[in-house]
């Protein structure tokens, strides 16, 4: 059989197996029984996660746009984290293109960037006009890279308990902190390698929070390709029971993983999707009495920051020839919107400002198509992947997406 025609076959029958995969979630939705498929609507909570790390994370021009031939920028330029102006354009922008709440990023190691968040994002003039809650790095406790584990200690468990006493003194009672069903909703970030005494300090965490007569809502970013086995013996594929009970809902931050080279490459023929539809499924039968909410994604590069690792690209092009903004919008249609769990209608975009891994959606300078960067090659940062400088596509691809 001829190359060309070979690879139609091969598309033909991942088109085919896409189209049922959504055949039986659409159908799975009829059924109820806290099965996903919430549509679009009024109740439909949108959330972005947001980073105070800037400029830090421009410096050196260490991200993917700032090494493009020519280079691509942020609408607003290298910005500071701590300008009040930046962050109260980011939020008319967010409120402007339907997103709901900001996830605020609060790092262990980091107290002058956490500050940020009650001395500049809080101060925002336009403060009312959305949510925040905060979005904790969990693995900043002591991840390993070696073992891919975050191990808790005594000493993780004080600190996360410190950590979690101040989050809730400084945030919970703020009049835009984020709620469900009158909770205030905090998400912990890479729980899936949490092992060692982490149900202890997650037990500890609630009793100390019903004291106060606070009831917090934990969403654990535990839905992975592979995740940590409870009893710290390695990683698995299967979801752990034990760990998952200790959440009021799950998610998946990122479905990104450097291993999984068959996702490589343009979302319509990478099968992405479709493995990310079992993976979800895999997780709402091991716990059907838990709310799972989707992610979406515009595309991923870290090669701008990290190319000695040398990952693949998912580029931000639904399939050749589909323009900025097509995977993003594919995403949301064929994956994020049908998997809203009614129970929580609730869906994450990764990411409003991660600009070094290249999964922002927030406004980007305008400028043309490149496919060309500044390393010997010509290619070493974009893997021969188009990229333009999309002003405010994102944004009205989400609002026109979400009904808003």
């Amino acid at each position: 059989m001829p190359a060309d025609a070979a690879a139609r076959r091969d598309q033909m029958q991942k088109n085919v197996a896409l189209a049922l995969a959504l055949l039986f979630l659409l159908s799975a939705c009829q059924e109820g029984g806290g099965r996903p498929g919430a549509r679009p609507d009024a109740d439909l909570l949108v959330g972005a996660h947001y980073y105070v790390w800037f400029p830090a994370r421009f410096a050196g021009g260490n991200y993917l746009r700032a090494r493009l031939s020519p280079a691509q920028k942020p609408f607003l330029g290298e910005y500071s984290s701590a300008s009040r102006a930046v962050v109260e354009q980011h939020i008319g922008w967010a409120r402007a293109c339907g997103i709901d709440f900001f996830t605020l990023d609060w790092w262990p190691s980091a107290p002058e960037r956490n500050a940020l968040i009650g001395q500049v994002y809080l101060s925002a003039r336009n403060i009312s006009e959305i949510r925040f809650c905060v979005f904790y790095e969990l693995w900043d406790l002591g991840y390993d890279d070696a073992s891919g584990l975050t191990v808790f200690d005594g000493a993780a468990v004080e600190r996360f308990l410190s950590d979690m006493d101040q989050i809730a003194s400084r945030y919970f009672a703020h009049p835009r902190y984020l709620r469900i069903a009158e909770r205030p909703v905090i998400i912990l970030y890479v729980t899936r390698t949490a092992v060692g005494r982490f149900k202890e300090a997650m037990t500890r965490f609630r009793s100390s929070m019903a004291q106060r007569a606070t009831f917090p809502f934990v969403i654990g970013d535990e839905i992975f390709w592979e995740v940590a086995r409870e009893d710290g013996g390695g990683g698995t594929s299967e979801p752990q029971r034990g760990r998952i009970a200790l959440f009021d809902a799950l998610t998946a931050y990122n479905l990104y993983h450097p291993s999984r080279t068959e996702h490589a490459g343009y979302g319509a023929s990478s099968g992405i999707l479709l493995d990310a539809f079992a993976l979800y499924e895999r997780y709402r039968k091991a716990a059907p009495d838990t709310p799972l909410v989707p992610l979406a994604m515009p595309g991923y590069n870290d090669r701008g920051a990290r190319l000695e690792a040398d990952h693949f690209v998912i580029p931000r092009e639904w399939n050749r020839g589909g323009g900025e903004g097509s995977l993003f919008a594919e995403w949301l249609e064929r994956f994020t919107l049908p998997l809203v769990d009614p129970r929580l209608p609730m869906l994450l975009v990764t990411s409003w400002n991660e600009w070094s891994e290249d999964t922002a959606i927030e406004p980007a300078a305008e400028a043309p198509v490149t496919s060309a960067d500044r390393s010997s090659s010509g290619v070493a940062y974009t893997q021969g992947y188009p990229y333009e400088g999309y002003g405010y596509r994102y944004m009205d691809i989400l609002r026109k997406k979400t009904g808003r």
